[in-house]
């Protein structure tokens, strides 16, 4: 399966979740926090990327909670329209400054454990059936999922490679 489509089976999203993480854990492995303040993208820096994917990570999950709770959420957040993500990212990004990246990666790492927990225990129905939730549209849980993990653990990983790069660290080779 490609890493860009969107999956069709809870395998299926397993695995791309799986892959796209281990990827990106690997990536950083033995790196952070030396490459944490090294700016990554537009004027963010590591650290400032990998909060932006720990709260979309919490946020999907979020969603799904309240989905099952017979809620529905605020996607993406309270006060932001979809159109205004890159705001939303910026002021994501903004608020790290005073974390720490161990403390932001552990909480990523925590998150994706919830991640796998939480597709374990959907049903194929909540899972694959688009309309299945009200706050999901006429997209299956799992393309919310995918954009909003997976994706977004490549993305990271693809900018972690070049701040890596560019320092003259080296780089993962993944296999398969």
């Amino acid at each position: 399966m490609s890493g860009s489509t969107i999956p069709r089976s809870r395998d299926a999203l397993l695995e791309q979740v799986s892959r796209s993480f281990f990827a990106l854990e690997q990536e950083l492995e033995g790196h952070l926090p030396a490459i944490a303040e090294e700016p990554c993208v537009e004027d963010w820096t590591v650290k400032q990327l990998l909060a932006v994917r720990l709260w979309w990570t919490r946020s999907v999950l979020d969603w799904v909670d309240a989905g099952n709770s017979g809620r529905t959420p605020v996607t993406p957040a309270e006060g932001y329209g979809w159109k205004e993500t890159p705001r939303l990212n910026g002021e994501i990004a903004a608020r790290a400054g005073d974390e720490s990246v161990d403390h932001i990666w552990g909480a990523l790492r925590s998150e994706y454990a919830r991640l796998r927990s939480t597709i374990d225990r959907l049903d194929d129905h909540a899972l694959l059936a688009p309309g299945a939730f009200d706050w999901a549209g006429r997209y299956p849980l799992a393309r919310w999922i995918s954009l909003n993990t997976a994706r977004q653990y490549r993305t990271a990983r693809t900018l972690v490679r070049a701040v890596k790069k560019r320092r003259g660290l080296p780089l993962l080779r993944l296999r398969g």
